[in-house]
C-alpha cells in the first residue's frame, strides 16, 4: 500500500462512483492523495491504512431500533 498522487492512471474495475468523484476533484482543481486498499473491516486495518495517508481515521457505527 503506497501513497500516490491524483487519479489512477488505470480505471478498470473502478466504480462508477469512484470514476465520478475523480473527475469532479479534477475539474474542480483539487489536488489529491489516495491510497488502494482492500476492505478495512476492522480497527486493525484501518491503522495501517491511517499510517500511509497520515491521518487518524474514526470508524463511527450508528445504530437505531425500528421506533
Amino acid at each position: 500500500m503506497q501513497l500516490m498522487k491524483g487519479r489512477p492512471d488505470n480505471i478498470f474495475g473502478r466504480t462508477e462512483r469512484e470514476i465520478k468523484v475523480y473527475d469532479l476533484l479534477d475539474k474542480l482543481g483539487i489536488e489529491y492523495q489516495r491510497t488502494d486498499h482492500e476492505e478495512a473491516n476492522t480497527m486493525e486495518a484501518c491503522n495501517e491504512i491511517d499510517k500511509v495517508l497520515d491521518v487518524v481515521i474514526c470508524k463511527n457505527l450508528f445504530l437505531c431500533n425500528r421506533q
